[in-house]
């Protein structure tokens, strides 16, 4: 049986992600490529795995959880970071675990407390005037969140401090 809830009691996060009747996107997951090989910015791949750019640069939603993913690329070990989000649906998004744009997205969210992440962040993809960097914003409450990171930050710290921020988010 299905319960139903009443949405006024309904956390945030659910409220905020009621599908209105009539016709509309999928409610699948969403897959986004957050680097410049193939666009200026992020993309998506189409039915017959080509990319795609997404039309806006900005993607608002809540953050659900952060992992380290490890692959192969072209026959070498590759670490990737991946994020999903919720927003008008579930997205994941992933760039490379070094990337400027993961320093960019990690410093950011190490930076936040388990309870800003109750409401949505935008993320924005900013193209640098260098042709394969992509830089990361985050943004919460129409406000940007900027941590300054250099070569000496330790970002194995950093990723955990964004990491427990989400799981503690989840757990409570």
């Amino acid at each position: 049986m299905i319960k139903t809830q009443d949405r006024s009691q309904a956390p945030l996060q659910q409220q905020a992600h009621v599908r209105p009747l009539g016709f509309g996107e999928s409610p699948s997951g969403l897959a986004i490529f957050c680097n410049r090989a193939n666009t200026n910015t992020w993309y998506t791949l189409n039915q017959d795995s080509q990319p795609v750019e997404l039309p806006y640069p900005a993607l608002t939603g809540y953050l659900q959880s952060i992992e380290f993913i490890k692959g192969e690329y072209k026959g070498k070990p590759k670490s990737k970071l991946r994020f999903k989000m919720m927003a008008h649906r579930p997205c994941t998004l992933e760039a490379g675990s070094e990337s400027t744009f993961t320093k960019g997205f990690l410093s950011a969210i190490a930076s936040l407390t388990p309870d800003h992440l109750h409401y949505p962040i935008t993320i924005e993809a900013i193209p640098a005037d260098e042709e394969k960097v992509l830089f990361c914003s985050v943004w919460l409450m129409g406000q940007k969140v900027f941590q300054a990171w250099d070569e000496q930050t330790n970002w194995r710290e950093v990723a955990r401090k964004a990491m427990t921020n989400v799981a503690q988010l989840q757990s409570g």
